[in-house]
């Protein structure tokens, strides 16, 4: 355990409605296992995000009361991952058990690389539990095959997925020239055919700095500008355009222990 390592990190957002909160607090803790060819990790989430708000009034939470809540963890998230020989194949598997105070849900993932499809993902989630940090719906069994390697195509990407609680099969292409990368995700129901589409633009050719911008099929989306720690957000839609009160700006944060 004399690797183990520990943090703390957030997220702070300062909202064009005149709000600022920290959306995000967690204390992690993270050690090898099984000589070093897996890791355990344990994310504690405090009872407790300061506050402000200026709008109709200054409001907040930043007292002796509300600090209270540091010592009263809300919930606990606890991931394995270890790699591991399955049906003779080289797989990385992660088990991850989500809120575990206040409702368990687990996820399930095993990814290897597959001599003839590449790189194949399966993934078994219920729903309220995380993976690759997004919240899940619904329960999901899901497959996904990378084509990349497949299709060796210069600068293209391009990768499918089905799932089948959902039924929806989603393929996910990327285009990389210069400076700009295009990306389209189009999610398909099989069953009743009705589908859904996002396009995304991500421009690097300024140093040190990112911009994306992501559109779905109804022409509402946002516009992100990132330098180091920081993200300008701004959602749009077709027919509101851009509400100040949406605008966002970011600052992620983290501090070993």
């Amino acid at each position: 355990m004399n690797e183990a390592t520990m943090s703390m990190s957030g997220r702070i957002v300062v909202g064009g409605n005149g709000s600022c909160a920290e959306d995000s607090f967690k204390i992690s803790a993270s050690a090898p296992i099984c000589n070093g060819s897996g890791s355990v990790s344990l994310n504690a989430k405090p009872n407790y995000r300061p506050s402000i708000s200026s709008k109709n009034g200054v409001s907040h939470n930043i007292d002796a009361d509300s600090l209270v809540g540091l010592s009263n963890i809300s919930d606990y998230d606890v991931t394995v991952n270890k790699s591991a020989e399955l049906a003779g194949q080289d797989c990385d598997v992660s088990l991850g058990i989500q809120n575990i105070k206040s409702g368990q849900a687990g996820s399930l993932r095993i990814s290897t690389n597959h001599d003839k499809l590449g790189d194949v993902t399966v993934t078994l989630a219920q729903a309220g539990s995380k993976v690759d940090g997004d919240t899940q719906g619904a329960d999901r069994a899901s497959v996904k095959v990378n084509l990349t390697d497949v299709l060796k195509v210069n600068d293209v990407t391009a990768s499918v997925e089905y799932d089948v609680p959902s039924q929806n099969a989603t393929v996910d292409l990327g285009y990389t020239n210069g400076d700009v990368n295009l990306g389209v995700k189009s999610v398909v129901n099989v069953n009743s055919q009705k589908a859904t589409h996002k396009a995304t633009v991500n421009y690097s050719g300024i140093e040190g700095v990112g911009v994306k911008a992501e559109v779905d099929q109804d022409v509402n989306g946002k516009l992100s500008v990132t330098k180091d720690k920081y993200e300008l957000r701004v959602p749009f839609s077709k027919d509101g355009g851009v509400n100040p009160d949406d605008v966002q700006l970011r600052m992620t944060w983290s501090q070993d222990l």
